[in-house]
C-alpha cells in the first residue's frame, strides 16, 4: 500500500510534501501568534501592526507586476531556491528585530521571497501531474499543511509563553533544510518553449498584459471576497476574540488544531468527490459555505459554534481553493503557468495588504460583528461573479466546439 501511494507521484511531489510538512509545523507555530507579537512589540497599538503586515503583501504585488513570468524565463528550481533563501533570511532577522522599521524591512524581504517561491512551486506542479490528479496533489499538499498545523498551535502556545522569538528561529531553520533539499535534489520542470516569454518580456505594455490575460485577471478579482476574509480572520479576528474569551490564546490554539485535524481528515475525499461536478457548482457550494462561516465568525461566542465554523471553512476550502488552483493550471498556456499563478495568486496579497488595515478601521468603529457581516456579503458577491465568468467561458468554448462539428 505504502509502495501503491510512492509510486503515485512523481518525486518532486514528495519533495514539497517534505517542504511543506517542515515549513507548515514551524510557520503554524508562529501563524496564531504573530500578530499579538507585534501588537506586544508595538506598545499595543492595533492599527501599526496591520500596517506592517499589510507591507509583505504589497511586496509581493510589485514583484508579481514588474517580474510575474520570471519562473517561466529562469526555471522553477532557481526560483523556488531564491525565493527560500529570502524567507529564511527574514526569519532570522525577526529574532533581532525591535524597531518599527526593522520589522517593515523584514516583511518585505520575506514577501519577495513568498510571491516568487509559490507561482514557481505550484507551475511545477502544473507542468508535471496531468488534469486528473492535479487537484489531488494540490489536496495532498494541503492536508500535508495541515497535518503541521495541528502540532504546530500547540507547540507554538508553549514556545510563545516561553521567548516568541524562537519561534522565528525555527521557521529559518526548517526553511534552510527545506532549501537543501531542493538544491540537492528538485528536478527542474520547465518547458522548453520560451520564445514567446523572451519575446514578451522585452516588450511589456500594460494594456497588452490586461487583454491576453483579461480572464485570469477577473477569476483574481472575483477571488478577492475569499482571501478578504481570510486576511481578517488571520489578523483582526484574533483581537476581536479577546473581548468573547478571557483565554483567548488557548481558544485561538484550540481552534487552529482542530481544523487542521478536519483538514487532514476531510480535504482528500472532498476533493475527489468534488471531481464528479462541474467547476462552476463546486463554487457555487464553497462560496455559500464560506458566507455561512464568515456570518458564524461574526456572531459566535460559543466554543461549540466556533467549532463548527472550522468545519464550515474546512469544507469551503477544500472544495473551493483547490479546484480554483486546478482551474488556474487548465487555462494556463504550458508557456505561461509561471505568470498565470503570479496573477492569480495576487489576489491574496491585495487582501493581506489592505484587508487588515481596511477590517481593523471597520472594527474600530462599528465592531467585528458588521466587519465579517459584509465580508459574508462579499463572499456572495464573489460567488455569483465566479459562475457568470465561468458559465461565460465554458458557453464560448461549447459553442467553437459546435460550429467546428458541424464543417
Amino acid at each position: 500500500m505504502i509502495r501503491t501511494l510512492l509510486n503515485r507521484y512523481p518525486g518532486l511531489v514528495w519533495i514539497r510534501v517534505i517542504g511543506e510538512l517542515l515549513t507548515s509545523v514551524t510557520g503554524s507555530m508562529l501563524a496564531p501568534f504573530l500578530i499579538i507579537y507585534l501588537y506586544d512589540k508595538l506598545d499595543g497599538n492595533v492599527l501599526l501592526p496591520m500596517i506592517i503586515v499589510g507591507l509583505q503583501p504589497l511586496t509581493e504585488i510589485v514583484i508579481t507586476l514588474l517580474g510575474g513570468n520570471l519562473t517561466d524565463r529562469l526555471g522553477r528550481k532557481k526560483i523556488i531556491i531564491a525565493g527560500l533563501i529570502l524567507q529564511a533570511g527574514a526569519m532570522a532577522g525577526f529574532i533581532f528585530a525591535e524597531s518599527v522599521w526593522m520589522f517593515a524591512l523584514l516583511y518585505v524581504i520575506n514577501g519577495a521571497g513568498r510571491s516568487v517561491y509559490i507561482p514557481a512551486q505550484r507551475a511545477q506542479i502544473a507542468d508535471s501531474i496531468n488534469d486528473g490528479l492535479r487537484s489531488e496533489v494540490f489536496a495532498l499538499l494541503n492536508t500535508v499543511g495541515a497535518a503541521g498545523l495541528a502540532l504546530g498551535p500547540v507547540i507554538g502556545y508553549f514556545v510563545y509563553t516561553q521567548d516568541p522569538a524562537l519561534m522565528f528561529g525555527m521557521q529559518a531553520a526548517a526553511l534552510a533544510i527545506y532549501l537543501a533539499v531542493v538544491y540537492l535534489k528538485l528536478p527542474e520542470t520547465l518547458p522548453e518553449q520560451i520564445e514567446d516569454i523572451e519575446h514578451a518580456a522585452n516588450s511589456f505594455h500594460l494594456k497588452s498584459f490586461f487583454t491576453k490575460n483579461s480572464y485570469v485577471l477577473r477569476l483574481m478579482a472575483f477571488s478577492l471576497p475569499i482571501s478578504f476574509f481570510y486576511a481578517q480572520s488571520e489578523t483582526n479576528y484574533r483581537l476581536y476574540l479577546e473581548d468573547h474569551f478571557p483565554d483567548f490564546l488557548v481558544v485561538l490554539t484550540t481552534l487552529a488544531s482542530i481544523k487542521a485535524v478536519m483538514c487532514l481528515v476531510l480535504e482528500i475525499p472532498l476533493v475527489k468527490w468534488s471531481n464528479k461536478y462541474s467547476f462552476r457548482k463546486i463554487i457555487l457550494i464553497s462560496h455559500s459555505l464560506y458566507f455561512i462561516a464568515a456570518l458564524s465568525y461574526g456572531f459566535s461566542t460559543s466554543m461549540l459554534l466556533l467549532i463548527f465554523t472550522q468545519l464550515i471553512v474546512t469544507m469551503a476550502e477544500s472544495l473551493g481553493l483547490n479546484r480554483l488552483l486546478n482551474h488556474v493550471s487548465e487555462i494556463a498556456p504550458s508557456n505561461k503557468r509561471g505568470l498565470y499563478f503570479s496573477i492569480y495568486g495576487t489576489h491574496w496579497d491585495i487582501s493581506r495588504m489592505a484587508g487588515p488595515f481596511l477590517g481593523g478601521l471597520i472594527m474600530i468603529e462599528w465592531g467585528g460583528a458588521v466587519l465579517f457581516l459584509l465580508s459574508a456579503i462579499m463572499l456572495l458577491l464573489g460567488g455569483a461573479a465566479h459562475y457568470l465568468l465561468a458559465h461565460k467561458k465554458f458557453s464560448f468554448r461549447s459553442s467553437i466546439k459546435l460550429s467546428v462539428n458541424s464543417k
